[in-house]
């Protein structure tokens, strides 16, 4: 497995990682993240207006906090809101739904 070796070598505290599709697999790598690091779950896309909501969010937390301790997790987008040079099919409204969903998943998941 890749992960251990990159996730033991880096020189970093925080690890932003992005899990927002089903192209970035499993949590299972996180088993393999140091014990001094915080890993940030990019879990919401900034490539579509997809309505991601506070349950799905807090149950993607869960799952991950099954490899690495919920202290040692935070949430974030997976990436800016303009990744490209065109953009992306976004709106602003839609930058702050998201916003608001990130916001309202951390309270609820950590207080």
């Amino acid at each position: 497995m890749i992960a251990k070796p990159i996730f033991q070598n880096i020189h970093a505290q925080r690890l932003l990682l992005e899990y927002d599709d089903e192209r970035s697999g499993s949590f299972n790598p996180l088993r393999e993240i140091p014990d001094d690091k915080i890993v940030v779950l990019g879990l919401v896309t900034t490539k579509t207006p997809r309505r991601e909501t506070v349950d799905e969010l807090s149950s993607r937390i869960e799952e991950a906090s099954q490899f690495i301790d919920l202290e040692r997790l935070a949430l974030s987008p997976q990436c800016g809101f303009s990744t490209s040079i065109v953009g992306n099919a976004i709106t602003v409204e839609d930058e702050k739904r998201k916003l608001k969903v990130i916001a309202d998943t951390a309270q609820s998941v950590w207080g």
